[in-house]
């Protein structure tokens, strides 16, 4: 058969010299031009044992190699075969997928007939359904199952063994939908594997084929991290693993395969106290992880509810697809920048660093001083509009409804009759005159609205509130529109407000009064500005200036329920900006920071270059967290820092706007007297630049300053964002999606499915902690600090340089974190592992690594380590532990297996 191969690189490239082998002309097609050229010489760009001979013996003959896509119309059948790298989320970036198919999609669509395309690359179900199919369909004007065939062919090939995988495969799997065409060309392309070595083969549907590969491995995921979980109990109860494993594997039901206890088969989050910000049905609201956890997770199932992203510039709310919580006892990395804002994560926490104007995912741990951070600089807009106080109260457990009251804008006689043919019925239930109560005293009671609200000619937002009789009540607006002067009030009281209570007075209600107090005379026109906005709404208020303060108060249960309800806090310990303000229009933002820096801000016109800082301090955390929001959503970035003073029970947090493009767009905060002297001292100087961050367009960075590393045992709290993979946390930082091929994949696409995948959370747990034990039993016998140790082994397998998720990085690591000198050795894989960790040393043999060593790590089960003997007599003290069982025990070594 005429066969085309479109991607070149580990499975493809294995995948067209044995369909060469078993006697088929393959074209392989590749949009390196390297690659290309190398095939066509017989040469490979991987190691894989048996490959190079192959590819050797066919290339130029029934082998060949072209970037042209147009080589597949002359082919009965089209591989697709590109690769689908693992996002650091988990989940699969199809896009190398889409793009091949959409030039093999162009290629066929002049061709008269059928063609067969074959997704051998490693995909979800949905993604050939609702993404590869439609994308050929697309640009090749066919239609599936007329003159376009897909069908799904997964590949089973191991790094190492790919080719006697190949030759020698458990199964044959193909997926066709029923597509008989399509079933008859793979069973001939596959006949000689099929007649010569009686290999099973399963005919399913396309669904169902992309789903066996992925549930292939994870079942192996968890197989291996099970024996490993059986194996660090069988250390610890001084019992052979492998005795016990090899036993375990006689059982049919078992198996004997992958029952090798080891280092683990190759999470990240952030701790409780870290800041998001939330939307739900009900709104925006700024939580931290664990109170999230808490609120919005139940059997690590996430409810209905987003979290903020950013990307590239935009903010939005991206759904929570999965959240967990765990405990961990290990390092927990503060990453500090410039501006002082700061976030505390796991080691292996994917963060998103800015090179250029690109940004890339790097763990924490590989972070440097100077890496660009991105900052949040933008909210999404979706204003609450009103606040309807009446629902407010109905719905609290505060009031009573026959003791709150209603008083109209207008005079009840104006609508009496109506009234009266409305509450004829309510009337008729007392022995006098009720309804001319109402209209004489111009209120109704709460209750009897709500239960005739419909029929009266009375809007709600004709009415007041009051729960007070006999005079000097206080009336709140039942319908309080959500404006730039309410925003501002709150800005207002949040610095300079609080609630007071009174219970003194006669009955059993406690009396709630609102007061805010200004400077008693350099803050008039502040003064004036909240009396002008109660006086706006008929709230009654009363005014008094003592020698230290010019005092406002409001005597209102309603007032103050609301404010308390709206998250304002009660004075300045407990203040917070409330979460309705998050989703707020650009200008209502302005207006509630403009309350907030005229009550307890400062404007500093310093003698230096910064000629104008705006200052804010507050004891309250939670609210300068808050208005760090609010401020990166306005574009602005501000530094922030805490200190505490010896008389002080807990710390100031202070916040600090500085450079003069943000002054300059904050100015309209205060009044216009200010304005003008700001706006004069910013002409006298030149331009004032940020010194603490970069804006670069799409993205604002800050850069990191220092990096401080404690071990602890804490609850982290790990998330699972759609789309962007991103959300913003503490001080507006942005950062990756928390969770770390084919089994994350299957986890995130579980839990985009709204399923929580207990047993393949549990798995990966396992297997994450067993670099960390190896490493432990090496503490137990040797303090490695400025000493000489050895890494054997660091490609993930033996036969292969591929070092993607090697067990030897996290090792690597704890062994540097611990101050040793690390010297690695690897038959293939120094070279790739010296590009991540180019500050080790890399031996040429393992003998060299061994030599003068402390310790030594067997991370690889390369089969030339069980021929290591007296190599280890060069060690300077011969501890060893083994984390595959490579090693044989020998007089005068000091042996630790993992497991056994």
């Amino acid at each position: 058969m005429n066969v085309s191969v479109v991607g070149s690189g580990y499975v493809g490239t294995t995948l067209a010299a044995c369909l060469a082998d078993l006697g088929h002309d393959v074209t392989a097609v590749d949009i390196d031009e390297e690659t290309v050229e190398r095939l066509n010489a017989g040469e490979t760009t991987i190691h894989e044992p048996g490959l190079d001979p192959m590819v050797s013996a066919y290339a130029g003959s029934s082998l060949e190699a072209t970037t042209d896509h147009a080589a597949v119309t002359d082919t009965d059948l089209t591989f697709l075969a590109v690769g689908t790298p693992a996002r650091e989320d988990g989940s699969i970036d199809p896009s190398g997928l889409l793009a091949a198919a959409e030039d093999v999609g162009e290629a066929i669509a002049d061709k008269d007939g059928y063609h067969l395309v074959v997704v051998k690359s490693t995909v979800l179900p949905d993604v050939i359904d609702e993404e590869v199919i439609p994308t050929l369909e697309a640009a090749s004007g066919k239609t599936d199952g007329d003159e376009l065939g897909v069908a799904v062919n997964p590949e089973f090939l191991r790094e190492g063994s790919a080719v006697d995988d190949f030759m020698n495969p458990d199964k044959i799997v193909i997926g066709t939908d029923g597509d008989g065409r399509a079933l008859d060309r793979l069973a001939e392309l596959y006949q000689p594997l099929i007649s010569d070595w009686d290999v099973p083969t399963v005919e399913t549907g396309r669904r169902e084929a992309a789903m066996i590969k992925y549930a292939n491995n994870t079942f192996l995921a968890a197989k291996i991290s099970l024996i490993n979980d059986l194996g660090n109990i069988c250390k610890e109860l001084g019992v052979d693993t492998y005795e016990v494993a090899e036993a375990m594997g006689m059982d049919d039901r078992i198996g004997e395969k992958f029952l090798n206890s080891g280092v683990g088969w190759g999470g990240s989050c952030l701790v409780g106290d870290e800041r998001i910000l939330i939307k739900d049905a009900s709104g925006t609201r700024l939580l931290t992880m664990a109170e999230f956890f808490e609120q919005y997770v139940t059997d690590e199932t996430v409810e209905d509810v987003s979290v903020l992203s950013y990307d590239r510039g935009e903010a939005t709310f991206k759904p929570v697809q999965a959240a967990t919580k765990r405990t961990y006892d290990g390092d927990l990395f503060t990453v500090r920048t410039r501006m002082n804002k700061e976030v505390t994560v796991t080691e292996d926490h994917p963060m998103i660093v800015m090179e250029g104007a690109e940004p890339t995912v790097r763990e924490a741990r590989k972070l440097d001083e100077g890496d660009e951070l991105p900052v949040q600089t933008d909210l999404p807009a979706d204003p609450v509009g009103t606040f309807d106080l009446i629902d407010l109260v109905v719905d609290s457990s505060a009031f009573d409804n026959e003791a709150v009251y209603l008083k109209p804008s207008f005079d009840m006689d104006e609508v009496k009759s109506e009234v009266r043919d409305v509450l004829r019925e309510y009337n008729e239930r007392f022995s006098y005159d009720k309804v001319h109560e109402f209209i004489r005293r111009d209120y109704l009671v709460l209750d009897v609205f709500l239960e005739f609200e419909d029929q009266l000619p009375i809007d709600r937002t004709d009415l007041s509130l009051y729960t007070t009789v006999g005079g000097g009540q206080t009336y709140v607006p039942a319908i309080i529109p959500a404006d730039e002067d309410f925003w501002r009030f709150i800005g207002y009281y949040l610095s300079e407000g609080h609630i007071n209570e009174d219970d003194s007075g006669h009955g059993s209600t406690t009396r709630k009064r609102v007061m805010l107090s200004f400077h008693p005379s350099d803050e008039q026109e502040y003064v004036a500005d909240v009396e002008s906005y109660l006086e706006r709404h008929d709230i009654h208020y009363r005014t008094s200036t003592q020698e230290t303060a010019t005092q406002i108060e409001t005597s209102s249960r309603v007032l103050s329920y609301f404010l308390e309800w709206l998250g304002c806090g009660t004075g300045s310990y407990t203040a917070a900006i409330p979460d309705a303000a998050f989703q707020e229009t650009e200008r209502n933002r302005r207006a509630l920071l403009a309350g907030l820096f005229r009550g307890d801000g400062h404007i500093e016109y310093t003698s230096h270059s910064n000629a104008v800082v705006y200052d804010y301090g507050s004891v309250s955390e939670e609210l300068i967290q808050g208005m760090q929001f609010l401020l990166h959503g306005l574009g602005i970035v501000p530094s922030y820092k805490t200190s505490q003073s010896a008389k002080s029970t807990r710390p100031a947090h202070f916040l600090r706007v500085s450079a003069k493009e943000q002054i300059d767009a904050l100015k309209e905060m205060f009044l216009p007297a200010e304005q003008a002297r700001i706006e004069q001292r910013l002409d006298e100087v030149a331009d004032i630049r940020p010194t603490g961050h970069t804006d670069g367009g799409a993205h604002t960075t800050v850069a990191v300053k220092d990096i401080s590393v404690t071990e602890d045992e804490v609850d982290v709290y790990s998330l699972e964002v759609a789309d962007t993979h991103t959300f913003v946390t503490t001080d507006g930082l942005v950062v990756h999606n928390c969770f770390p091929k084919d089994t994350a994949a299957l986890r995130a696409a579980a839990e985009d499915a709204d399923y929580d995948p207990a047993m393949v959370e549990a798995a990966i747990e396992v297997n994450d902690t067993q670099p960390q034990r190896l490493l432990g039993l090496m503490d137990e016998h040797v303090d490695v600090a400025g000493k000489r140790v050895a890494v054997l082994g660091l490609a993930f397998k033996p036969g292969t340089d591929d070092i993607r998720g090697s067990r030897a990085k996290p090792i690597i690591e704890g062994l540097q974190d611990r101050g040793a000198d690390v010297v690695a050795y690897d038959p293939l894989a120094a070279e790739k592992m010296a590009e991540e960790f180019p500050d080790i040393e890399y031996a040429d043999s393992a003998a060299e690594a061994l030599d003068g060593a402390h310790a030594a790590a067997a991370v690889t089960d390369w089969p030339a380590f069980a021929e290591l003997d007296e190599e280890f007599d060069a060690m300077e003290d011969s501890v060893v532990v083994d984390g595959r069982r490579i090693i044989s025990r020998r007089e005068g070594l000091t042996y630790e297996g993992l497991t056994w």
